[in-house]
């Protein structure tokens, strides 16, 4: 029963892998807007920033005066701090807000972005993680299908290119899990929006679909859920949107400090006050492993996951310019990611049987 239910969800993870690939708009260097558009970036204690990406990144653009301008804020002292302010010397159009008095009963990200809300202004309004670096064409493409297909869209990363094994580990990312997942409209309230909440993307709209967001009532700390959900409430659709090279996710380049940083990574997941997309996520990654960890014990529907995924990952190559390399060497990314998980759950058994050590020795 087990290996059938993991033929029949990967295969459903092909079907809407390929579907997107299909329907989903890719970015064009081809593409041109003359209007403003305006980005804002969240930033809070989980966020990473790769200041020489970004830096090599804004060498090669050619945006017109006044056409684009970066908002970042900033829930209390970051450190990234610092490294904004000297991307700053070189971006004209580069604000930075710092938040340090946030009243302690909202969430930092959603109440920020209510103290922005009155300041834009622009025709395409793009909020994204930091995380993510891109090319003028990323903004001139998105911003140019915002304003003709008058919709907004999810704008999914293409994974940087640094080294083998790192981009076979970073690949395989809660993303990729909402790529493959997203589409069906009856699931999209129940999987697609605790997915949404723990994948980075840029999520693109006009200025008036970003001035009917109403950032007061939010009570979810994740801003992409809390948008989709009033975008279902109001029957707005968004479409999914795919970066090319234009819009890069990265990570480190020291493959210890990666893993080293997959373990907090299931914490800041836990976290979530939604723990359902947690357990989404784990699901696919069980799918994406089911081949390594069940060989022995289902090894007839193993090798049958096995030709599936292969299926799957020749398609995600596709959707997501990766590497042939970096794709044989999923099976290892995936003992990765379950080896930093059991790390991260025995950390948490440890603490909690400690903590209930020391009250019973009290």
């Amino acid at each position: 029963m087990l290996g059938l239910i993991a033929l029949g969800l990967t295969s459903i993870m092909i079907y809407t892998l390929v579907k997107n690939a299909l329907l989903g708009k890719q970015l064009s260097k081809d593409d041109q807007f003359k209007g403003n558009i305006e980005l804002i970036i969240p930033v809070t204690p989980t966020t990473e920033f790769f200041l020489e990406a970004w830096q090599k990144s804004i060498s090669t653009f050619q945006l017109g005066s006044g056409q684009l301008k970066v908002h970042v804020l900033i829930d209390g002292h970051h450190a990234s701090l610092n490294d904004w302010q000297e991307l700053r010397k070189n971006i004209p159009y580069l604000e930075i807000h710092s938040f340090p008095m946030r009243p302690s009963h909202v969430d930092p990200i959603p109440w920020m972005l209510d103290q922005m809300a009155p300041k834009i202004q622009a025709e395409v309004v793009i909020i994204g993680d930091a995380e993510l670096v891109p090319t003028e064409h990323a903004f001139l493409s998105i911003a140019k299908t915002v304003i003709e297909k008058e919709s907004s869209y999810f704008v999914v990363p293409q994974t940087a290119k640094f080294n083998v094994v790192g981009e076979a580990i970073s690949v395989l990312n809660p993303t990729l899990a909402f790529t493959s997942f997203f589409g069906f409209r009856k699931w999209r309230r129940n999987l697609t929006h605790p997915l949404l909440s723990i994948s980075q993307g840029w999520m693109a709209m006009s200025l008036k679909t970003f001035k009917e967001i109403d950032f007061k009532s939010v009570r979810i700390s994740t801003w992409k859920e809390a948008i989709s959900r009033q975008w279902d409430e109001q029957g707005k659709t968004y479409h999914l949107a795919f970066g090319e090279k234009h819009l890069l996710r990265f990570y480190p380049e020291d493959l210890k400090v990666q893993i080293l940083q997959l373990k907090d990574k299931w914490d800041e997941l836990w976290n979530k006050r939604d723990k359902m997309g947690f357990w989404l996520y784990l699901t696919a990654l069980f799918l994406w492993s089911f081949p390594v960890i069940c060989l022995f014990t289902h090894p007839f529907w193993s090798i049958a996951s096995f030709f599936l995924l292969i299926l799957y990952r020749f398609f995600s190559k596709i959707v997501f310019q990766e590497s042939w390399k970096s794709i044989v060497l999923h099976p290892l990314a995936c003992i990765v990611w379950l080896g930093t998980f059991a790390w991260w759950l025995s950390e948490k058994v440890k603490a909690k049987y400690f903590v209930k050590e020391n009250r019973g020795m009290n």
